[in-house]
């Protein structure tokens, strides 16, 4: 009977929060212990893969490195697809050009009060069960970045829709579109996903790792740390040793 009571228990919370029920296979509750590191005769780079969900302790750690770090003569540069636009109407337009190629996949995000806010933790009862509490990865000021010199190695979203339209075409909106808050549950009709295919292949992940391996092998700093998305490492890697094969991974 304990057993049957079990899984109804999971099952409600699976349908409740899906995402729950895999936080451990995610990598979310692990350290930030993993770090890679390359060198170039006499240049450095130390790559922290970053997680969107983590444990406090997760940032805390994180935070810590990147201090050190940048005392000892290290530079930032850092993932951020902020947009670059000059009214809140064009930005309206391009979150509404997103929503429909990405089909508004909040994923972990439907289980998160706010993004950014790190006194929040994700309602899954499963989660708190675990112990741990988690957190949407904090802004980089938490983890001390020194805006004064560091670098953002990343492409606007708003550039990244106006490759993508410029190579495949206008993203054509409709009324629904228009019509459905941002902040609603998206149900109108998606673009093909033959499309969001290859938005998610050519532009966010391949055109943002050949940027930032771009930036970093033409940068005049000699020690760089990356605060980058974990899947984007081993395109930066490739790209950057195809522009120059001395880079070396050594960790």
């Amino acid at each position: 009977m304990k057993q049957i009571i079990s899984l109804l228990f999971v099952l409600i919370t699976l349908v409740g929060c899906d995402t729950s029920l895999m936080v451990q296979s995610t990598g979310v509750l692990r350290d930030a212990s993993r770090k890679f590191e390359l060198h170039n005769g006499d240049r450095r780079i130390i790559y922290i893969p970053m997680r969107h969900l983590g444990t406090r302790v997760y940032y805390d750690q994180i935070q810590a490195a990147v201090d050190s770090l940048q005392k000892s003569g290290y530079v930032v540069f850092y993932e951020s697809i902020a947009y670059q636009v000059d009214s809140a109407a064009q930005r309206d337009l391009y979150d509404r050009k997103f929503r429909k190629l990405t089909g508004n996949r909040l994923g972990l995000q439907q289980c998160i009060e706010t993004p950014g806010d790190t006194s929040r933790v994700l309602r899954a009862p499963l989660y708190r069960k675990l112990g741990q509490r988690i957190i949407s990865q904090p802004d980089y000021s938490f983890f001390l970045v020194d805006y004064g010199t560091a670098v953002n190695a990343d492409i606007p979203k708003n550039k990244l829709l106006d490759d993508f339209e410029y190579r495949y075409g206008a993203i054509q909106l409709d009324g629904c579109d228009y019509d459905t808050p941002l902040s609603a549950p998206y149900t109108c009709k998606p673009i093909k996903t033959a499309l969001k295919n290859k938005f998610d292949k050519e532009f966010v992940m391949q055109q943002r790792e050949e940027n930032l391996a771009s930036l970093v092998a033409d940068a005049p700093q000699q020690k760089i740390l990356i605060l980058f998305g974990t899947s984007h490492f081993k395109g930066f890697l490739r790209n950057l040793q195809a522009r120059d094969p001395h880079w070396v991974k050594i960790k």
